[in-house]
């Protein structure tokens, strides 16, 4: 059984507008599940030696995708959206992009 609903005062785009938004979130919500899965296999693949350092740029991002911020060979990787209860990743590539090293900062409270 299906249900129609049908506006006939005028309230079909409003309505438009409203499933739009909630798409919108949909799609949002997934984004960061998906970087936040992306920065946990990060911190695994540090934790357990899978990354070392001689691994070419692309492949990095290929992996872990984009970082949050780059400046100039250094990529940071922190969590999308806790901002201070998360470790923040340091990878730095040298000049032919191979990644040269790894620097993993806990911000750990007395």
């Amino acid at each position: 059984m299906s249900l129609a609903i049908s506006c006939c005062c005028g309230c079909s785009q409003p309505l438009r507008t409203l499933i739009a938004v909630g798409d919108e979130q949909k799609e949002q919500a997934v984004y960061v599940r998906q970087e936040q899965a992306r920065f946990k296999a990060l911190l695994r693949d540090i934790h357990r030696g899978r990354l070392l350092p001689g691994l070419r740029q692309e492949r990095v991002l290929a992996r872990y995708g984009e970082p949050v911020l780059r400046e100039g060979k250094t990529f940071l990787y922190r969590d999308p959206v806790a901002f201070f209860d998360t470790p923040k990743v340091y990878l730095e590539f040298d000049e032919t992009d191979l990644l040269s090293s790894i620097k993993v900062v806990t911000d750990e409270k007395p």
